[in-house]
């Protein structure tokens, strides 16, 4: 990832490119780690970069000192809670892409974000709807790690733009576009919500979480279901379609949350009717045990099925 040094002027963002510039890579990189936390968690403690990198706690120490001279508006201290809490007037040093970042979110925070990387071969990502702001995907992170609830205003097809409170636990690349999966306040279920239609989020620092509201009793995310996948029956030449999906005896098995069964079902178009009724091109595979389906709320999307 290409890095830019972002600070509150412009001749301290030039100071701060230019320190930045200076520092030999490994601190480099815990720079950027604490910076990549503070921006996504809201806080960042010392304990976490000493067990990242293998460090000692004093050179975790001077690194901290180092982000306060690089960016002193960016980072506070709170000495009841002994963490370095995200500055309100916080400004990120480091220019983040909010693909890379989504996906780097969804493997580990901190990882990948100090250099440019170059695939050894052209490569291109599935292209995206629309990418979410930076500012709302931090806010969601937050919430997150901090076991938070979060007030967002929102805009739906079915309502419009309206305020509510979540209490988001994942987010979910459904291959279009992210979304964050929550507990929704306003109808007490768990949902799903697109990360490019939340205009404005905030952290509700002093909200406290009911049981119900836990990831843990999310059941469409907790319960996993077993999709069969064969060649659509009225394709003549089945094989092909057996070595695109490397399928065993002529089925391709899944297991698959039940809360994001649909997406996959869409985004590969397989036909989900009993009957392999669908004759699109585009309907190449076809779900063999439609049954695994009942109790799965979002079919509403799978092709050939209603909820």
């Amino acid at each position: 990832m290409i890095h830019k040094a972002l600070t509150q002027n412009p001749q301290a963002k030039t100071n701060s490119s230019a320190q930045l510039a200076k520092l030999p890579q490994a601190t480099r990189d815990r720079i950027a780690h604490i910076d990549f936390t503070l921006l996504f968690k809201g806080e960042a403690i010392r304990a976490d970069v000493v067990n990242r990198f293998s460090i000692t706690a004093a050179q975790t120490t001077k690194d901290f000192t180092l982000y306060r001279e690089l960016a002193p508006h960016n980072i506070e201290y709170d000495q009841k809670l002994k963490v370095h809490k995200r500055g309100k007037a916080f400004t990120p040093l480091f220019d983040y892409d909010v693909v890379r970042t989504l996906a780097t979110i969804s493997q580990g925070y901190g990882d990948g974000f100090t250099g440019e990387v170059k695939p050894p071969l052209a490569c291109e990502a599935p292209y995206h709807l629309n990418k979410p702001s930076l500012s709302i995907v931090a806010k969601v992170t937050e919430a997150i790690h901090k076991g938070k609830a979060l007030s967002i205003t929102y805009v739906s097809l079915s309502s419009g733009e309206t305020t509510r409170e979540i209490v988001p636990h994942t987010l979910v690349d459904n291959g279009l576009r992210w979304h964050v999966r929550c507990f929704d306040r306003r109808r007490a279920e768990f949902r799903d919500f697109v990360l490019t239609r939340i205009k404005s989020a905030e952290v509700l620092e002093n909200s406290t979480l009911h049981e119900t509201e836990l990831e843990t009793q999310d059941r469409q995310w907790n319960r996993f279901v077993e999709l069969q996948l064969v060649p659509h029956p009225r394709i003549k030449h089945q094989e092909a379609i057996e070595l695109d999906y490397g399928m065993v005896n002529g089925v391709m098995i899944i297991e698959i949350r039940a809360a994001t069964a649909g997406y996959l079902l869409r985004q590969w178009h397989v036909d989900c009717s009993t009957e392999h009724a669908l004759n699109g091109l585009e309907y190449q595979l076809w779900l063999r045990n439609s049954q695994a389906l009942y109790g799965v709320t979002n079919l509403s999307i799978a092709p050939g099925r209603a909820s």
